[in-house]
């Protein structure tokens, strides 16, 4: 039961359900060891150990007491301490994953491996819906990014039209000035010549 898998989301929902009305008729209990197994092999260390921790505090007292006859000296904890309870069955999932298998599959504990693989699949479920909210969010904010960027790459490309424009009538209104003063320079010298040759005639 790690990582999700799209494919086995009815199987968490069943599970998380089951979790919740605490009816896990119809489950079977070897299974769910497996699933839990499967999660301590792949999940992050801090996700197990929080949801270990959140289990064992659940958990009533005797099968706390009975949980913690079945692990193996060195990782003994006290049946009060939920949190030393969660870190030292963690470790031993770190360094004895088959002893787990045989603790998690005692007759006296068999439940609490269905309500452990129930609370597995139930953060399991809220923590895709989450990833999935975070990557809609992404896409939204990528395409805002998206439509932002264009707009202010049209807006660019409209101001370096209106700056050539613009440059495009100055030159038009110089070319225009020029021809006007070529035109009256001709003039003169038109009139002058003309001029001159009228005082010659005279």
């Amino acid at each position: 039961m790690w990582p999700f898998d799209q494919n086995n989301q009815q199987v968490y929902q069943q599970y998380a359900q089951a979790y919740d009305t605490g009816n896990f008729n119809g489950f079977d209990p070897y299974q769910a060891t497996g699933h839990v197994q499967q999660f301590m092999q792949g999940a992050p260390l801090e996700t197990q150990q929080q949801l270990f921790q959140q289990h064992f505090s659940q958990m009533p007292y005797e099968q706390r007491a009975a949980f913690v006859q079945q692990m193996p000296q060195q990782y003994y904890a006290d049946p009060n301490d939920p949190f030393s309870m969660a870190q030292n069955f963690l470790r031993l999932g770190q360094e004895q994953p088959n002893v787990v298998q045989r603790i998690l599959s005692h007759p006296i504990l068999l439940g609490g491996a269905l309500g452990l693989a129930g609370l597995i699949a139930k953060h399991m479920l809220s923590h895709h819906h989450q990833n999935n909210q975070q990557y809609g969010f992404n896409q939204g904010y990528q395409q805002d990014q998206y439509q932002q960027n264009q707009y202010q790459q049209n807006q660019y490309q409209q101001n370096q039209y209106q700056q050539e424009q613009y440059l495009q009538q100055e030159v038009n209104e110089l070319r225009r000035e020029d021809q006007e003063l070529r035109r009256e320079v001709r003039e003169e010298e038109r009139e002058q010549h003309h001029h001159h040759r009228r005082e010659n005639y005279y």
